[in-house]
């Protein structure tokens, strides 16, 4: 397991955000492409050196994975099992480094880690608490500055784990169908985009993702999410003439346009079921005379996505009103993601805490303030029940601080192999 969850962080698989006046950009680094490539391979050897020459490992055109091991037995109605990962890791943190160089801790002593840019992991903080429970075991970390890759290595090296042990066991292990799909673009939402239901042969009745960075815990519900981006188009006009020669201010009237939404709706002010608005990004074109800001807008409960678009056109059009030279388009509108519990088969929970109750490793339900890529299947409309997002071993995820503890990743993979078996018993 440590060996080759090191291989794939030396991949490094970052993302690229898409460009948002193409609403079919579909990007794809270098990167990406060799860790889909990897994972084909190992998981292709697997298939024949198993001798089970009905295990199906395929690659589509868009680099995303796709797996089936049959099911082996003659017991009818046994469920279907569909497990995913992503193969990007995100490009949030930027780093020149060609690659993250990761760095074993063994018989880990339960102190502050140094990392090589003298940086400091420590179990005193919250991105380093669980090191506390993990005293004498394996710590892989980066090196401080890039990426280690974590989110989601972690839950390539266990599922691929998984599928190596399935396929090995043969008919030692009993079971029904079990799919795997590794996608691509999901730290930049588009997971969804290029999943082709046509590489399963079947709709699987369960979906188990793992991708979770909360320690002990899987996700039962989720935000759903939307994105906005607005282009606000300027001119340029000499100050001294502005009235005159219809001056259009577009920084002016961007900030007057984020200002025009209400403060109880901002991501601070938002905790537990609440929904929020977010401005998360503005950036200035054609020398200052356009700003395109984007828009994340997060709900449980749907009503509040009627209340939140109100709040949208009211900010339009208040903004046209104190600033008529200007131009406000909105470039991009769409749904993100989408709750998960709408959808979810009834016996995914039960399994999951079946299974980690027999295997003893913590494993609770939650609801997420969060996305995951089950819940951008589901917005994306595909035929697939909602999917669990359990928690894969990664930690401080989105930061140079990235770790994992290698003999969890073996635990979660017990925990998989024995959600397999629970979902045989049903």
């Amino acid at each position: 397991m440590r060996n080759r969850y090191m291989e794939y962080v030396l991949i490094e698989s970052q993302s690229r955000e898409p460009d948002p006046t193409k609403p079919d950009d579909f990007p794809m680094t270098e990167g990406q492409i060799r860790m889909a490539n990897r994972i084909k391979t190992e998981m292709g050897m697997v298939a024949v050196r198993s001798g089970q020459r009905n295990i199906k490992v395929e690659m589509s055109d868009d680099y995303y994975v796709y797996a089936k091991i049959p099911a082996n037995t003659k017991k009818k109605g046994v469920l279907s099992v569909m497990f995913m990962a992503h193969l990007d890791v995100t490009p949030e943190v930027d780093t020149n480094h060609a690659a993250a160089r990761p760095v074993v801790h063994q018989n880990y002593d339960g102190g502050d880690i140094i990392l090589r840019n003298d940086s400091v992991l420590s179990p005193n903080t919250p991105r380093g608490a669980h090191l506390k429970d993990l005293v004498g075991k394996t710590i892989v970390t980066g090196d401080g500055v890039a990426l280690n890759g974590a989110d989601c290595k972690t839950g390539c090296a266990i599922l691929v784990t998984l599928f190596e042990r399935i396929a090995y066991a043969g008919k030692d292990f009993e079971h029904g169908d079990i799919y795997f799909c590794f996608s691509q673009n999901e730290d930049v939402g588009l997971a969804a985009m290029r999943m082709e239901m046509s590489y399963l042969d079947k709709v699987p009745d369960i979906l188990i993702d793992v991708d979770g960075g909360d320690y002990g815990k899987f996700s039962v519900a989720n935000f759903t999410a939307e994105g906005r981006t607005y282009l606000i188009k300027g001119n340029s006009v000499h100050a001294s003439n502005a009235k005159t020669n219809g001056y259009a201010d577009a920084r002016t009237a961007m900030a007057y346009f984020i200002g025009q939404l209400p403060p109880e709706v901002h991501p601070s002010n938002s905790e537990g079921h609440q929904g929020y608005i977010h401005c998360y990004a503005s950036n200035m074109l054609n020398d200052g005379n356009d700003y395109r800001i984007s828009f994340r807008i997060r709900y449980f409960d749907k009503a509040d996505s009627a209340r939140f678009a109100g709040y949208f056109n009211k900010a339009v059009n208040r903004t046209l009103t104190a600033f008529p030279n200007v131009d406000i388009v909105l470039e991009k509108s769409g749904l993100q993601y989408d709750n998960i519990a709408h959808t979810m088969h009834p016996q995914t929970a039960p399994v999951i805490l079946a299974a980690a109750k027999k295997t003893g490793i913590k494993m609770e339900p939650e609801e997420l303030r969060a996305g995951t890529t089950g819940a951008m299947m589901v917005a994306a409309g595909l035929p697939l029940p909602g999917a669990a997002c359990i928690y894969s071993g990664q930690q401080a995820e989105h930061s140079p601080f990235e770790w994992a503890c290698i003999e969890e990743l073996l635990d979660l993979t017990n925990l998989c192999q024995e959600i397999v078996a629970q979902i045989y018993k049903l």
